[in-house]
């Protein structure tokens, strides 16, 4: 008996010191929490300097984009995004126009946890482009009636898709950064013609696929709040 009763208190004093321990990392794990509240590290404004390309790659295209996210925690990010693309491309039998904007918004999330300053992680956003296009001087030949020419009147569309990331910025100057990011968009809806299919939608891409890949280069300016120095 003496043996039974020496057990059963050791197994209580077990449990209650598991307990009492088990308490204190709770309360400790609380404050912990409670003294990482979300704070606004900043307010980052960016450009989009792989559109500088277009002038060399894709001379018919003239575009620009711009971005803003707030910082919190230098961990999480709400970010918004849009520009302006406009498709003038003139070849032997056809001459085709497009004009449009877009926005994108979404959520970023930093990965890295020993360089504050500094970016690597991924990002979750929805777009939006509204353009319009149309085509002048289409030759259309027939076997029938010879060859003529006709125009397609400007038509208005709306697309949406969905977009993820992966990308890094880093701190080149003080509140200065540069960044990249590899991106793959799909499609949701919207943005087809099956007599005009559009060439490239802004935003988003080829209008002939369901799904674009892209990498965009960016340099960002930050008005840093809470930075310690």
């Amino acid at each position: 008996m003496a043996l039974l009763r020496y057990i059963t208190f050791s197994i209580l004093l077990i449990l209650f010191t598991y307990s009492f321990s088990f308490g204190q990392d709770e309360n400790l794990y609380a404050q912990k929490k409670e003294k990482e509240p979300l704070k606004l590290m900043g307010i980052k404004f960016g450009a989009n300097i792989g559109r500088f390309a277009d002038f060399q790659f894709k001379p018919e295209r003239f575009s620009y984009e711009g971005s803003a996210d707030i910082n919190l925690n230098n961990k999480y990010f709400g970010l918004i995004e849009g520009g302006y693309s406009k498709i003038d491309l003139e070849k032997n039998n056809y001459h085709y126009l497009s004009e449009g904007t877009f926005i994108k918004l979404g959520f970023e999330y930093n990965m890295l946890k020993k360089q504050p300053t500094d970016f690597l992680g991924i990002a979750i956003k929805i777009g939006k482009s509204d353009f319009s296009q149309q085509a002048k001087n289409v030759l259309i030949e027939t076997s029938q009636w010879g060859t003529f020419e006709t125009n397609i009147a400007p038509i208005d569309y709306s697309m949406y898709w969905l977009e993820a990331s992966l990308g890094i910025k880093g701190e080149i100057f003080n509140n200065v950064y540069l960044g990249w990011s590899a991106l793959v968009k799909a499609r949701v809806s919207g943005g087809k013609d099956t007599n005009l299919q559009p060439y490239d939608i802004p935003g988003f891409g080829n209008g002939s696929k369901s799904i674009n890949l892209g990498i965009n280069y960016y340099i960002y300016y930050q008005i840093p709040f809470n930075r310690s120095k």
